[in-house]
Formats: structure tokens, C-alpha cells, sequence
């Protein structure tokens, strides 16, 4: 489905596209009258990286294709393809978007009411850095809770929680990068300058700013919070290790008298009496318990 307008600028009047699910004739016709890259075709099934390509058009003049893959809500923090995407390609002429099926009536009214074309690609930007914004403030929430479990306990489920959370991190993290390298050059190219509004631009370097800060803070964070977890880990095997060496120690006293006494040592106290076992057995255990006191009290754990 291809829909056609025109808006006027302040100089010029610039024609806009909208297309979805093309048929082979239209991606003929497209390719033909504009001067269509083929590869704004191909950039379309990219569903994970973001791109920004600069090219001229059969008529000399310089216009580029921006892709951007987007995904609904908390998939963008998980190793899932993106749903849909904001594909443009944008000349001094005009422009051409490229949507979704379900989603190309809803295209057509937002050029419709944006001040020039290129607006819209402004607004759907500024739209996905909203929504992101609401994915690190769940992001943010899990890793306060995440941070306090591991203070008051260390174990494998808060392992495996504090794992997962490491994974979504890198992976937001990985994108909001994509995203800022292929907008950063969108913003930087001579057409946008011209044609988008220099307040409109700097609310994108602010939205992409925001996002890089706070998501490279958290990635940091969830670090620290590995961190403690693995000194808390680390910390009780070495709290069972020398309470087992304790015991370790305390058992081997009451095993070297009975040693002493089976190798038939002489002098020994209670040796030649009628109740020999039994005097052993006492000074075992009274020397296990003296020196099981003992190493409480140097709070040897």
C-alpha cells in the first residue's frame, strides 16, 4: 500500500510517502521515479541493528535512509527481534516512510498533523525514547531490590535474579549505543540541519543523552552489586571453612589421647587403673571441650 501527500514548506513544497507491504509494482515504481537505493529495501528486514546511510539520488541530490528497530516495551532489555521499525528515506524533495501494514493509517494521519515531513521522524524518535525512558525505571526499580537482597542475603536465586538482570543491562545498554551512533549521524547530516529545527534536534541529543547517562550508571551499579554479591559468597565459604578447621582441630585432640594411650605410652594418668577406658575417655573429652572453649573465646570461626 503506498499513500501520497504534499506539504508546503517555507521555500519549497516537499512530497511525502507512506508505504507498506509494497507490491513488486511499487517497488518498481519507487525504485524508478526516486531514484531508491535498493538498499533501503534490505535495510527494512534488519531487526536488531540500527543504521544511518547517506546517498544521492538519480537526480544528483544527496538524501539518506535511517532505520531504527523498535520494540514494544520490555522486550527491548531481552534477546528478542525488534517488532517493527522507523525506516525513512528522506531528499530534498520529499520523503518516504516505511511502516508497518497494521500500522499505515496511523502513519498517514501522524505526517499528516507533524509541521513539515521530517517532523515525523522526530516525533516517532522522541516517542521510543519515552517509552525507554520507561524501561530503565523498571530497570533502575530491580536493581534497588536487587542491591538490598544481596545486603541482607547471598544465595542462587539472588545469583540467578542478579544474572538475568546483568544480561538485560548489556543488552539495553548495547542498543541505547546502536541507536545513539546511527542518530548522532542523522543529526549531523547538512539535509537535517537544514530541514529539522535546531530545538527539535537538541530534544534528541538530550533524550539520547539522558538514556546513555542513566543506562551506563546502571550498568555500573549492577557491577558493584556482582560484586558484593560474589564478597558475600566468598565471605561465608571462608566463615564454614575455619568453622570446619575449628572442629577439625577440637576432634583431633580427643584422637591424639586416645593415640597416646593405644601405642602403650608410659606415665600416662589412669594407665594401669581397672578403669582405664573410661579415664581416657573423660580426659578426651574434657581436653575437646577445654579446647573447643578456648578457640571460642579467640573467636576463631
Amino acid at each position: 500500500m503506498l499513500t501520497k501527500g504534499q506539504r508546503m514548506g517555507e521555500h519549497t513544497q516537499v512530497d511525502w510517502m507512506v508505504l507498506s507491504n509494497p507490491t513488486s509494482l511499487e517497488h518498481q515504481t519507487l525504485m524508478t521515479e526516486l531514484g531508491l537505493p535498493s538498499p533501503f529495501f534490505e535495510r527494512k528486514q534488519e531487526k536488531e541493528m540500527a543504521s544511518f546511510h547517506s546517498y544521492y539520488t538519480h537526480l544528483n541530490e544527496e538524501g539518506f535512509v535511517l532505520h531504527i528497530p523498535l520494540w514494544e516495551g520490555e522486550d527491548f532489555s531481552r534477546l528478542t527481534m525488534a517488532s517493527h521499525s522507523l525506516t525513512s528515506y528522506f531528499t530534498p524533495k520529499g520523503i518516504l516512510i516505511w511502516t508497518e501494514k497494521n500500522q499505515h493509517e496511523q502513519a498517514v494521519s501522524a505526517v499528516e498533523r507533524a509541521i513539515a515531513p521530517i517532523n515525523y521522524i522526530y516525533d516517532e524518535i522522541m516517542k521510543e525514547y519515552r517509552k525507554l525512558s520507561i524501561v530503565l525505571d523498571k530497570l533502575q526499580k530491580r536493581i534497588v531490590d536487587m542491591e538490598s537482597q544481596t545486603k541482607i542475603k547471598a544465595n542462587r536465586d539472588v545469583l540467578l535474579q542478579l544474572t538475568t538482570l546483568e544480561q538485560e543491562v548489556v543488552i539495553v545498554s548495547s542498543r541505547l549505543d546502536d541507536y545513539e551512533e546511527s542518530l548522532n549521524r542523522f543529526l549531523n547530516h547538512l539535509l537535517v540541519k537544514r530541514s529539522l529545527s535546531v530545538n527539535y534536534r537538541e530534544d534528541i541529543r538530550l533524550a539520547i543523552k539522558k538514556a546513555h547517562f542513566r543506562i551506563h550508571l546502571y550498568k555500573d551499579l549492577v557491577e558493584s552489586t556482582s560484586g558484593l554479591l560474589s564478597d558475600s559468597i566468598d565471605n561465608k565459604l571462608n566463615t564454614i571453612m575455619e568453622y570446619l578447621q575449628t572442629w577439625a582441630l577440637v576432634i583431633s585432640i580427643p584422637t591424639l589421647i586416645f593415640s597416646l594411650y593405644g601405642i602403650n605410652t608410659g606415665g600416662l594418668i589412669g594407665r594401669e587403673t581397672p578403669h582405664q577406658s573410661w579415664v581416657v575417655i573423660l580426659i578426651a573429652v574434657l581436653l575437646g571441650a577445654v579446647t573447643a572453649w578456648w578457640l571460642k573465646k579467640k573467636e576463631f570461626k
